[in-house]
């Protein structure tokens, strides 16, 4: 088994699912966060306090500003690397959950594309209530709803394994 370092690294860089928008919607600033440094780095708009998500510093799956990061970035730890690091999923395991959860991300985007949602810079959940909305005030022809269908089960599909093996 590897030290938890390597395996928290191992694991977060072939993820990223807590940075691209697909886990979190946006990450609330906190108290000791450099807000005014986030917002010369172009990634907080005046008086927010709330980044959004895909986070603007997420390249791949690396960190931009991994050590200006905020305290909620630093601090956060996903269930599967929990699990992994206290030996209860292998790492072996945890990449197969996050390549599965990946696959069921980008089936979620190719389906709002195919609804014309291709705003890679809104988070999933977001981009799905817009779709919805639009959907339900009676937008779409028949060829549109079905892929409405597809999509509502595509994300049900991708939140049964957020909250079954990434939310604590």
């Amino acid at each position: 088994m590897q030290p938890e370092a390597n395996l928290a690294e191992t694991l977060c860089l072939a993820c990223g699912l807590c940075c691209n928008g697909v886990i979190f919607a946006d990450v609330q600033l906190q108290r000791g966060d450099n807000a005014g440094h986030l917002r010369e780095l172009g990634m907080l708009k005046r008086n927010a306090t709330k980044l959004p998500q895909p986070c603007s510093a997420h390249d791949g799956c690396r960190c931009a500003i991994y050590s200006d990061r905020p305290k909620y970035c630093q601090q956060f730890e996903c269930l599967l690397l929990k699990n992994a690091q206290e030996g209860r999923t292998t790492e072996t395991e945890a990449l197969r959950v996050i390549k599965d959860a990946r696959k069921k991300a980008a089936r979620v985007q190719e389906l709002l594309a195919n609804l014309g949602d291709n705003d890679a810079t809104v988070a999933l959940s977001k981009r799905f209530q817009s779709v919805r909305r639009k959907m339900e005030s009676g937008g779409g022809a028949t060829e549109q709803i079905e892929i409405f269908g597809l999509l509502t089960v595509a994300v049900h599909e991708l939140n049964v394994v957020l909250s079954e093996r990434f939310y604590r």
